[in-house]
């Protein structure tokens, strides 16, 4: 590596330093789930597919300092084909736990929250194949597929990791350029700022100089990677796919959220039995009210507030 760079300015694959490897997209992949895309960068393969449920589907998160909920949940899995390897699956690897944080962490300001958005959303990253930077092609992917769902991000996300050779700077580095490489450094964000950053180096240290120079360049990378996902999809799609739960959000006094309830809850059971929806009472002064179809949804607001306006 080290002689093909001083002899040619070249990479082992042929790029310059600068270059990032040919990029493949294609969103609504799967037919039958809620929303799914693929992204593909060089050998490296993602398969993005969201679930978007219920906000009581949240996820508890019980630590021994606090207790929180989780509303959008990331999952990465790395099968041992996607390096040509031959393994049987036991558990999940520290690697795929700290890959599925990073990309969930990228998401964490940028998915709306649950009071204007009330659903809890599930991603899952299948790497088909990896050359190198998988989970930064699970950013990209994630947010294509999210896009794809409707969910209303704030702003899409893409990620790049940037590799250290003889004192030069790779751009989209490769597996085997991570491997003899002295630095991966991994880049996510917005086309404002960046939302996530690894780095793994492997020599004494790098300079403050180094970093900024790093930062620039992933901010041009990122900048292009966007634009490229901008021409398979723009911005949010406006409605939530067919397969998807609706729901609706009907403010209810706090003092009369007993009523709808009823006695040893009979009221809201059998508005449950008679319509089929989901209602889920919020301790804030509102009441959440799910159904497949919107006429149900209809139906069920307004004998809520029939009971509201009766009493």
């Amino acid at each position: 590596m080290r002689k093909l760079w001083q002899e040619k300015q070249v990479r082992l694959d042929g790029r310059s330093a600068e270059q990032i490897r040919p990029l493949n997209m294609q969103i609504d992949y799967l037919p039958n789930v809620h929303s799914s895309a693929v992204f593909a960068r060089g050998e490296t393969k993602v398969l993005s597919v969201i679930t978007v449920g219920k906000i009581s589907e949240k996820q508890l998160v019980d630590s021994i300092f606090n207790r929180s909920y989780k509303h959008f949940i990331h999952h990465y899995n790395f099968p041992g084909f996607a390096v040509n390897e031959i393994a049987s699956y036991r558990a999940v690897s520290r690697r795929e736990i700290g890959h599925g944080e990073l990309v969930e962490k990228t998401f964490d300001y940028l998915i709306p929250a649950s009071s204007s958005f009330p659903y809890t959303v599930r991603a899952v990253s299948e790497v088909l194949s990896s050359d190198g930077s998988s989970s930064q092609a699970s950013i990209c992917a994630t947010s294509l597929s999210l896009m794809t769902a409707g969910v209303p991000l704030i702003r899409p996300a893409a990620g790049i990791a940037l590799g250290l050779f003889a004192g030069q700077i790779y751009n989209d580095i490769n597996g085997l350029e991570d491997k003899l490489g002295e630095m991966d450094f991994k880049i996510a964000g917005t086309e404002k700022g960046i939302c996530s950053i690894q780095l793994d180096v492997k020599n004494q240290g790098i300079s403050h100089e180094l970093i900024k120079e790093c930062l620039e360049k992933a901010r041009q990378a990122r900048i292009y990677l966007l634009t490229e996902m901008k021409k398979h999809i723009y911005h949010p799609r406006p409605h939530l796919p067919t397969q998807v739960i609706k729901c609706r959000q009907l403010p209810v006094p706090k003092e009369k959220i007993g009523l709808i309830i009823g006695p040893r809850g009979r009221t809201i059971n059998q508005l449950t039995e008679e319509t089929g929806s989901t209602i889920e009472v919020q301790p804030d002064g509102y009441i959440l009210i799910y159904h497949q179809e919107e006429d149900q949804l209809e139906k069920t607001c307004q004998a809520i507030k029939k009971i509201i306006k009766n009493i």
